[in-house]
């Protein structure tokens, strides 16, 4: 069974997204600031990871620049969903293997369907959303 690693601050968002993940057949791990969750993918080595950018402790971005440095298959593996500023998710987007980035509000099918692309390893389309929830997967 694949576990994916939840990472974000806000308790209700991380339980719906534990949900989701439990749904697709996964294991969901935890971590609610930037430094646990450097802690978990060093220890535990998940299989995916969804991300917020906004963070206690260390943000998002720094997060995907550290673990880029020792598990950089893990980047490839991981949706990024924020309400973050308009240049944070333009730097995000920006990283190189980021494979999907969603702004909150998001659909959660939209959601739902992107992690059960990742689990299968199916390369993700690049699309912008506009007017509504936004959403940029980039391959």
């Amino acid at each position: 069974m694949a576990t994916l690693l939840v990472v974000e601050d806000d308790r209700p968002t991380h339980a719906l997204f534990v949900a989701l993940v439990n749904r697709c057949g996964c294991e969901a791990s935890s971590a609610f600031d930037g430094r646990a969750a450097l802690r978990k993918v060093r220890g535990e080595r998940p299989d995916g990871m969804i991300l917020d950018l906004l963070l206690p402790e260390m943000n998002g971005v720094e997060l995907l620049e550290e673990i880029d440095r020792f598990a950089p298959q893990l980047i490839s593996r991981t949706i990024v969903i924020t309400a973050a500023s308009d240049s944070l998710f333009h730097d995000c987007a920006q990283m190189r293997y980021v494979r999907c980035l969603m702004r909150k509000p998001f659909n959660i099918e939209e959601l739902e369907s992107d992690l059960m692309l990742m689990l299968d390893g199916r390369p993700a389309e690049q699309k912008v959303r506009a007017g509504g929830p936004m959403r940029l997967k980039i391959s």
